[in-house]
């Protein structure tokens, strides 16, 4: 392990400066990026890039959300790369620049979550690992910390456990938001509902409210308060069409259902230092249920569960205030990893 401090992440641009950073950097940045493809499980292409950092002996892997891909992504590896990191970032299957499974690619479909979570084995095994770095970190956000969070945990992962020095979780999926009703009933009901449709029907359909990709409005989005940040992320899916991706599907909800479920099984499990970042408005995710996950971790490991009030569920898309809070957090943690090291 390197005795050097982990290097503290800065904010490059302000929000009124985002849409000129893109012109003039970020979008070249992004395009001196590189970018590769491997075989997923049953043979699915999936996507990934990466910034090479010269000189860096640490990286991080980004395991990112549902509908997202790692264009998405560009402002914050630029930040991660001037703080002297290299980053990995892989597009899960069905969504990105990866494939899709269905006729359909607007359908948000998985077979089975499990094989989310060996994709990602996959990368990190014939990807990330040979290429040498004395430390890894991982961020992951909503789903995509659904199943890096298998990888720490779960007993079919346990050789991962020590991989990574510290996870950054923001807003993971553990459990998904359902407002006024209450889980224990929206829950069964929607496993119900999938079942019977799954039964019903031999092709795959979008589940009850759900439909193909819309570009919503700033005002009725739940994902940010950051008009810049929303806008850069709409004028990428409107940019390449081929990265919209609609909604869920009963089987990956109810894929997804399952998942959730295993993971507040084996989370006393978790063996790698966590921070979980967690947006006070965020109306995607449940809130409750990552406190139960982070209730279970083991009462010895390094940890730590802070709000970012009236933050969304894009924690690191948010405006400048909010988004320099969850950096700074971050930071604090990176120095506590810092300190544990030394013990």
């Amino acid at each position: 392990m390197s005795d050097l401090p982990f290097p503290a992440i800065l904010q490059c641009v302000t929000e009124s400066e985002l849409a000129e950073h893109w012109r003039s950097r970020l979008r070249p940045f992004w395009q001196q990026l590189q970018h590769g493809q491997f075989k997923g499980v049953a043979g699915v292409p999936i996507h990934y890039s990466f910034c090479v950092t010269p000189g860096a002996t640490r990286a991080w892997v980004i395991s990112s959300g549902r509908i997202e891909t790692a264009i998405k992504y560009t402002e914050l590896i630029y930040e991660l790369q001037q703080a002297g990191y290299s980053v990995f970032i892989l597009d899960h299957r069905g969504q990105g620049r990866s494939g899709r499974m269905q006729a359909d690619p607007q359908l948000g479909y998985v077979a089975d979550f499990h094989d989310y979570q060996q994709d990602l084995v996959t990368f990190l095994t014939d990807i990330v690992k040979p290429a040498g770095y004395q430390q890894h970190l991982l961020l992951a956000h909503s789903m995509g910390a659904a199943i890096a969070t298998a990888l720490l945990t779960l007993p079919r992962w346990q050789q991962w456990q020590h991989f990574f020095s510290g996870a950054v979780l923001c807003s993971p999926m553990f459990g998904i938001y359902t407002g006024k009703v209450p889980k224990w009933l929206a829950e069964p009901a929607a496993l119900l509902y999938c079942r019977l449709g799954q039964r019903l029907f031999a092709e795959q359909r979008y589940f009850i409210g759900q439909t193909t990709y819309q570009d919503k409005p700033f005002a009725l989005n739940e994902l940010t308060g950051s008009l810049a940040r929303y806008q850069a992320l709409r004028d990428c899916y409107r940019t390449e069409p081929l990265l919209q991706l609609g909604g869920v599907t009963c089987q990956w909800l109810h894929q997804a259902i399952l998942a959730m479920r295993q993971l507040l099984t084996y989370s006393s499990r978790c063996a790698t230092p966590i921070l979980l970042l967690q947006g006070t408005d965020d109306n995607v995710v449940a809130n409750d249920a990552q406190r139960r996950w982070f209730a279970q971790l083991p009462a010895t490991l390094p940890k730590q569960l802070v709000e970012i009030p009236q933050a969304k569920h894009e924690i690191l898309m948010e405006q400048d205030p909010l988004r320099q809070l969850a950096l700074a957090t971050i930071n604090n943690f990176l120095s506590s990893l810092n300190a544990t090291a030394k013990t």
